[in-house]
């Protein structure tokens, strides 16, 4: 899990880096769109309660697949939380999420992953 940690914070940045220099774009307009998707970012996690947490921490503990609403709720926040992160990878990454066609093909994806990880 360790390695997780140290592609997230050493490669996605200088993907992000190579990105932003390939792409050449302005500083101005870069932190007009990094405080725009922060913006929809919060709008969109905000909705979502400690509940949440609480009923997928339940489930976890049980052994149990989570319902497909929580985690299509799941996908709402981390999508929210992708675009407060600035970056073009992650408002990407956080607009997809955010999309009800990627999150309805993306939820029986996850259902089956965590079914097969935790039984």
């Amino acid at each position: 899990m360790i390695w997780f940690y140290i592609i997230l914070l050493l490669v996605v940045p200088g993907l992000e880096f190579w990105l932003l220099m390939w792409l050449d774009w302005p500083l101005a307009l870069l932190a007009f769109e990094s405080a725009l998707t922060a913006l929809a970012g919060w709008w969109f996690s905000q909705g979502e309660d400690l509940s949440l947490w609480s009923e997928l921490e339940s489930d976890r503990r049980n052994n149990r697949v989570p319902t497909a609403e929580a985690l299509n709720a799941m996908m709402m926040v981390l999508g929210g939380w992708a675009l407060i992160t600035p970056g073009l990878i992650t408002d990407v990454l956080g607009a997809l999420m955010l999309a009800p066609k990627a999150r309805e093909k993306a939820v029986p994806f996850l259902r089956g992953w965590l079914r097969a990880r935790w039984s």
